[in-house]
């Protein structure tokens, strides 16, 4: 009976061992844990899952499509074409020659008050005239004359019936040249009636020292000779140095124009020591190197003596 007892639990013993060994391979063969690895139950942590990689394509076709870009350019256009620091280059100063002070842009900056106490330069108009009718005439016709040093007519105002009560002068000639500084002028109202009795009314005559005036786009500041230095000679009065300086003070209000210097005289030596002096003292007086003022002599031997020439002062593209 024993014997027949322990037979039967080996026999037990034999058929668990091969049902392990079947389940275990049964498992590997599933793709189930290997040694060492337990099976987990729901809601629990520690799983052991095989590794999975994913591979796809994502293909995606993009169309660009670039129209034509057509300029067509001629010399007008090309012109007209600039950029922001062109247009502000240009709008500092116009080009006029290769002067030395281009490549310098800056403005001519001072310390220094205008002297407003010094005389302002004389501008247009030079003259006005106030034409009077006589008492007890009827004017039928009416002309005034303007006359140079040499009592030449230089220019003429005329008109019918009754003269205006006031006229102005602007300085220039019936040819256009403007008036000489320094040089007497005068003039004659002359007036017919209606019975035909003419009148001739004789005026004081009249000088300017100076005059502000404009020629083509420049700012012409021009003094007498006789107002600036000695008589025949270079060196400068102390009324000459007074305009050189209320000069100064019209050329700070151009900061970017070039300047130049002409001086006038009966002989060209003359002329050119005279340029020379005032372009140094003007560059003295806005602190600016000499080269920057150009100069330029003329001769004029036809000059009366006593009139002794005059100097412009010219304040190029002041407009």
């Amino acid at each position: 009976m024993l014997n027949r007892s322990v037979t039967m639990l080996m026999l037990l013993a034999a058929l668990c061992a091969g049902a392990a060994a079947q389940d275990s391979q049964g498992s590997q063969a599933k793709g189930g844990p290997q040694a060492g690895q337990q099976w987990t139950q729901d809601g629990q942590s520690g799983a052991a899952l095989p590794e999975m990689v994913v591979e796809a394509q994502n293909r995606v076709r993009q169309t660009i499509e670039k129209s034509n870009f057509a300029l067509t350019l001629d010399a007008a256009t090309v012109d007209s074409l600039h950029t922001a620091m062109d247009e502000l280059a240009l709008a500092l100063s116009p080009v006029s020659g290769l002067q030395p002070h281009l490549n310098n842009l800056e403005p001519l900056r001072s310390e220094q008050p205008p002297h407003l106490w010094l005389p302002e330069f004389p501008a247009v108009p030079v003259a006005t005239f106030y034409l009077e009718e006589p008492e007890g005439h009827q004017i039928q016709q009416w002309q005034l004359t303007i006359t140079d040093f040499r009592g030449s007519p230089c220019r003429t105002y005329t008109g019918s019936g009754k003269p205006p009560r006031m006229l102005q002068w602007d300085g220039r000639t019936d040819q256009g040249l403007i008036m000489q500084v320094g040089y007497p002028y005068s003039y004659v109202l002359t007036t017919t009636d209606k019975g035909t009795n003419t009148y001739n009314h004789a005026g004081e005559s009249f000088r300017l020292p100076a005059l502000d005036y404009r020629r083509q786009g420049d700012r012409v500041l021009e003094i007498a000779g006789g107002e600036l230095f000695s008589r025949r000679e270079s060196a400068l009065t102390a009324r000459g140095s007074d305009w050189l300086v209320r000069a100064a003070d019209e050329i700070r209000r151009h900061p970017y124009s070039p300047v130049r210097v002409v001086a006038t005289a009966e002989t060209l030596a003359l002329a050119e020591r005279r340029a020379e002096l005032v372009a140094f003292h003007l560059a003295d007086s806005m602190i600016l190197p000499r080269g920057q003022i150009e100069t330029e002599s003329v001769q004029k031997p036809d000059l009366r003596a006593e009139l002794d020439g005059f100097v412009a002062v010219v304040i190029e593209h002041a407009d």
